[in-house]
């Protein structure tokens, strides 16, 4: 947290400092139910809310092993909007998927983007080696891994597995899955929570490393963790802002926040989280954190929860009870927006988070009108 960005940050920290932290509470709305495996969500120009889809298992189609298990190519990827006026469709159908059959974990559609012109964009998943894309999972599979324009004339726009397969710059076994999205003018950033990376897709569909995060020692019972990149947000600043979910023990505390420059250099922004899958910055430079689980996916309970962060590292808990949230948006309206149950097909959601100020808030504000308005009549008396 440094130079203008901090000093961004500061000055909203002071807005709010007049009103304690304590005295407001969250309360959530739902926006849109019946999904499939929701994971990241965008919104257009007209203020209409765009949901990937990742799908749901169909068997039948080629397959291959992941994790010693069977995953199924199938087409059951989709993109649902919200109208502004709450209407709920399925825009997009039969996008690529690709689903384990033993726990239903999917890849399919996991974010999507606007650019500066309008085009959207969806980026589809994968979670292996991106060789099996023309081995085992052919014909069909060179769909996965990639980058889709939706708008305009839709078709492939960029292939994000390849640059993994090609360089696996991070190291270690090669294994793509790109995950969030977000635009960059008329590119795009897109982070591989399989090969730790971040990448940059240009108006031309060409794809380049921006950085890489490498693994560490996180705790026992192994010595080495993937960082498991996940949510990507560009700053007030310029910068950008990746999150990790950390691999396996995902021990509790142990995510950060990274600050990564345009040039690629990397440092660490912020840390004690735990499973962050996305991350969205206000207009005014609150950073918001979305964590999967608190107490660390192999530990039994725990919730997912939103979370805001400012500059001077002070933090709070604003949102939890949510179960398998995935992608985090701050809508037109100033609201949060997060897919809850984002692991499950058929009841996945959308909820939208707004503060309530609590009955003493109220009371406070009502009281501080009344002065505003008493001293308006008082300098309309004394002008009299």
């Amino acid at each position: 947290m440094r130079g203008a960005f901090a000093a961004l940050l500061a000055g909203g920290a002071l807005a709010v400092a007049a009103v304690p932290a304590a005295a407001a509470t969250y309360t959530s709305t739902l926006i849109a139910d019946g999904l499939n495996n929701p994971r990241g969500l965008a919104f257009d120009s007209n203020g209409d809310l765009f949901i990937a889809e990742a799908g749901y298992v169909q068997l039948g189609g080629p397959s291959t092993i992941i994790r010693g298990n069977e995953a199924v190519l199938g087409y059951t990827g989709s993109i649902t909007r919200v109208t502004s006026g709450g209407v709920q469709q399925r825009i997009l159908t039969e996008l690529p998927s690709l689903g384990t059959v033993a726990t239903g974990e999917m890849s399919g559609p996991q974010d999507i983007a606007f650019t500066a012109d309008g085009t959207g964009y969806v980026v589809i998943g994968l979670g292996t080696n991106p060789a099996v894309r023309s081995t085992d999972l052919s014909p069909g599979g060179d769909g996965l891994g990639v980058v889709f324009r939706f708008t305009g004339s839709p078709n492939g726009f960029a292939d994000i597995a390849a640059v993994e397969a090609a360089e696996n710059p991070a190291g270690g076994p090669v294994d793509s899955n790109p995950y969030p999205m977000v635009a960059l003018g008329n590119e795009l950033l897109v982070t591989d929570a399989g090969a730790n990376a971040l990448l940059k897709v240009g108006e031309d569909g060409s794809v380049g490393v921006v950085a890489y995060f490498p693994g560490r020692f996180i705790g026992p019972p192994v010595p080495f963790s993937d960082s498991v990149s996940t949510g990507i947000a560009v700053g007030p600043d310029g910068n950008y802002y990746v999150s990790e979910l950390t691999g396996f023990p995902f021990k509790e505390g142990a995510a950060r926040i990274y600050q990564v420059t345009p040039g690629g250099d990397v440092s660490i922004f912020a840390d004690g989280f735990t499973n962050i899958t996305d991350i969205a910055f206000r207009p005014n430079g609150d950073l918001y954190v979305l964590e999967f689980d608190d107490n660390g996916l192999a530990t039994a309970g725990g919730t997912g929860q939103i979370s805001v962060l400012k500059a001077n590292g002070w933090r709070k808990t604003l949102y939890s009870g949510l179960v398998a949230p995935t992608g985090l948006e701050v809508g037109p309206d100033g609201s949060l927006y997060v897919t809850n149950f984002a692991a499950m097909a058929g009841i996945g959601q959308v909820l939208r988070i707004d503060m309530v100020p609590e009955p003493a808030s109220w009371a406070m504000m009502i009281a501080g009108f009344g002065l505003v308005g008493a001293a308006v009549r008082r300098r309309r008396m004394a002008t009299a």
